[in-house]
């Protein structure tokens, strides 16, 4: 494993572990660990090749910080499809608060919240190879029961940039 690889390992592991032992919380207190899973489909820019991409992702991640919500630590497993391979991948994701969406009622009335817009960055490694860096954003509605995330990235292994859009959900 190439030195640079295996640094950014033992870093992220020990962020891993001081955050697990930092959120270490009282009986009662609110729930730090989310769970989130999506699909999504998306384009390479690229001439000259097929430029489907699909991949399905699980990502158990710590809250952090007086709302956890608001500041995100995952992990990350991958399944992706680019035509013709299939590939399992690897890494870790951050996710900052930006805004609650709210809707202006038709009727004299407060604003409701109905969900949030949220600030995404994302890394997959395939094996122990950078293949996959991303951002972009997601959007929380109705308290996770429905996330939307597009995405923009950059896939290291076929040096395609591409758009992707994620459909999932948060427990």
């Amino acid at each position: 494993m190439p030195s640079s690889v295996n640094s950014f390992m033992k870093c992220f592991v020990w962020l891993l572990i001081s955050l697990a032992i930092g959120s270490i919380q009282p009986a009662g207190a609110q729930d730090r660990f989310f769970l989130q899973v999506e699909m999504g489909q998306g384009l390479f820019f690229a001439p000259n090749v097929d430029p489907y991409t699909f991949s399905t992702q699980i990502h158990p991640a710590l809250g952090l910080g007086a709302n956890p919500k608001n500041f995100m630590v995952s992990g990350s497993l991958a399944a992706v499809y680019n035509n013709p391979d299939w590939a399992l991948m690897w890494g870790g994701r951050l996710i900052l608060h930006i805004s609650k969406l709210r809707k202006q009622p038709i009727t004299r009335g407060p604003r409701v919240a109905y969900g949030t817009l949220h600030l995404a960055g994302a890394v997959l490694m395939e094996s122990s190879e950078l293949r996959r860096v991303s951002g972009g954003f997601i959007i929380d509605v109705w308290n996770s029961a429905f996330l939307i995330s597009p995405r923009v990235g950059y896939d290291r292994k076929i040096e395609r940039t591409f758009f992707e859009i994620g459909l999932g959900m948060g427990f």
